[in-house]
């Protein structure tokens, strides 16, 4: 046997060991919320979850509709209802509980940090005045509670069989198309950005923006001298925009940097995945320094979903902060209602007086 054909067939054994933490989320639907809040009395309890019935560590949503302690208020809790653990040990548990409608908008939503012990049970007496749930829920009646848990790390050690195989080149069609950003060949149209020209592809604007197909199926200017110019959009913003167009890339600094920009420009082109992505940084890097001018960004482009998590944020403690920033002060004078609408989410989590 020669040693070409021994190597091309060698098998190699593995062990892997993988450290990861046990992760469980959890709906609980209620259809007809409103005649279910009046009729049902004390503790409401969902089913044990996770249902897989290989996990041991078994969990429990408690709802009160009216809290014992607060009858104006609901109470949400969590309880663990079975653990391999033994009775005097106990498991660090990072949780999110939520209420959101049928349309996925949330209503109220906190995390918390517990430790808990076998048969233990945590709850949180006025999770959402009782009066503030019926109204957001009257739309359509229904209400969807959320739980998401992360529980200790667990670790495992498996075995691997594997062949080994002749490894292949890897795909180069995102940085194929990535050089065609600065490139100075072969485009069929010219888009012009402030006192820069980039040369690009109809076709591929085309595919990825209905706003750019309409321009050129149309016997536009733009479609007769093959020239588009854009005057709202900055250069480095344009060129980042049909860095994503051409490879479904961004980099992180570009996010970074331009979220807010790129997000304007993904919904003025419809370019809806762009948008989400630019939608998800934002809201990950929320923080009280940009929280009014994230909100102003989410009315002028009627994000529902924006809008409602960035008034969520400013309702809480942070809002005194937020006042002293720039971007309040702009949102006052360009968009007054927006300090009435916050105004508003902040007095909805007060208790009353």
């Amino acid at each position: 046997m020669s040693t070409s054909s021994i190597a091309a067939n060698v098998q190699e054994d593995k062990m892997v060991t993988t450290v990861r933490p046990n992760q469980y989320a959890y709906t609980w639907e209620i259809q007809n919320c409103s005649t279910w809040l009046a009729t049902v009395k004390g503790l409401q309890s969902s089913f044990q979850f996770p249902y897989d019935e290989s996990v041991t560590e078994k969990w429990v949503l408690n709802f009160n509709p009216r809290s014992s302690s607060e009858p104006d208020y609901c109470s949400l809790g969590l309880e663990i209802v079975n653990t391999p653990l033994d009775s005097k040990a106990k498991i660090e548990v990072e949780f999110e509980l939520s209420m959101e409608t049928s349309t996925g908008c949330i209503i109220q939503k906190s995390t918390f940090e517990c430790d808990f012990a076998k048969s233990n049970t945590w709850s949180y007496s006025k999770f959402i005045k009782r009066e503030m749930l019926l109204e957001k829920v009257k739309i359509d009646d229904q209400l969807f509670i959320k739980c998401k848990i992360v529980t200790d790390a667990k670790v495992s050690n498996d075995k691997k069989l594997t062949k080994k195989l002749p490894e292949t080149l890897p795909g180069s069609l995102s940085n194929d198309l990535k050089n065609l950003v600065d490139g100075e060949k072969y485009g069929d149209v010219t888009v012009q950005v402030a006192d820069q020209r980039f040369l690009a592809y109809k076709g591929i604007l085309s595919a990825r923006s209905s706003v750019f197909a309409s321009m050129f199926e149309h016997d536009m200017l733009e479609t007769i001298e093959n020239c588009v110019t854009i005057d709202d959009i900055e250069p480095d913003v344009f060129r980042e925009l049909l860095r994503y167009i051409y490879t479904d890339q961004l980099t992180l600094t570009s996010m970074d940097t331009m979220a807010h920009k790129l997000y304007t420009a993904a919904d003025k082109y419809d370019i809806a995945t762009l948008k989400s992505l630019c939608r998800r940084h934002i809201m990950a890097k929320l923080r009280w320094k940009t929280a009014a001018d994230t909100l102003v960004l989410a009315d002028m482009h009627n994000d529902h979903e924006m809008k409602q998590e960035t008034l969520q944020f400013l309702s809480g403690s942070v809002a005194v902060n937020v006042t002293k920033t720039t971007g309040w002060k702009t949102m006052v004078q360009t968009h007054p209602h927006l300090v009435n609408e916050t105004v508003w989410a902040l007095a909805a989590k007060l208790p009353p007086t």
